[in-house]
């Protein structure tokens, strides 16, 4: 241990910048273990709806794409102040409510944590936004409303990642999974963190028993 030492103390300043390199990298790399740990150990536990994904998405090796009920949400039919300034870009935080089923659903949409003192939160970021406008004659779809049941004029309409959007499963079940998921039969178990911060625990097929539970290392 003595000569390592005195090898160390007469290297040139590379191999310790190598050295502190490692170590900083290291460090780095536990903290970013530990931050998950402590999400899945420690998290709020939500059910977030599954819904399919565009088919031109492919699947790509053992994991699947997953897009949720509060992906696509109308900022008009949530509580949350100044609706029509929100764009593409802006990290936002979405409240959620469990409905009758267990499955959470968004209630609100603020820029700051600061806004749900009390409710369960979720942290995402916008990655663009459309209008949705009544459509006119026929159809069979209901038209859009706000939260007060007046139609949209037009309504804004906001796609967020919550970084949750994909989740990798053992080999040879990915395209299974896929289509159970098209059919609407995949719930995911997701832990959130008290800044909003998501993590996925698990996969719900069909109501069954949690599957895929993720382990905390």
């Amino acid at each position: 241990m003595t000569a390592l030492l005195e090898r160390l103390a007469r290297a040139p300043f590379r191999v310790w910048g190598i050295v502190l390199a490692g170590l900083i990298m290291t460090a780095l790399l536990g903290q970013i273990i530990m931050e998950r740990v402590a999400i899945l150990r420690d998290g709020t536990e939500v059910r977030l709806a599954t819904t399919p994904v565009d088919p031109r998405d492919i699947f790509r090796g053992d994991y699947v794409i997953l897009t949720y009920e509060i992906s696509n949400l109308v900022l008009e039919q949530l509580t949350g102040d100044d609706l029509d300034d929100y764009t593409e870009g802006d990290t936002v935080y979405v409240s959620l409510e469990e409905d009758t089923n267990g499955i959470w659903q968004a209630s609100g949409i603020a820029r700051n944590a600061d806004a749900f003192t009390d409710d369960v939160f979720i942290k995402g970021r916008i990655e663009w936004m459309t209008q949705v406008r009544p459509v006119a004659g026929e159809t069979s779809e209901p038209p859009l409303t706000q939260a007060n049941g007046e139609p949209c004029r037009p309504c804004n309409s906001a796609r967020i990642a919550y970084g949750i959007e994909s989740y990798f499963v053992p080999e040879g079940t990915g395209r299974d999974l896929e289509n159970m998921r098209d059919e609407g039969s995949v719930t995911v178990i997701t832990a959130i963190a008290q800044n909003g911060t998501a993590a996925i625990k698990g996969l719900i097929l069909d109501g069954g028993d949690p599957v895929y539970l993720e382990p905390l290392l």
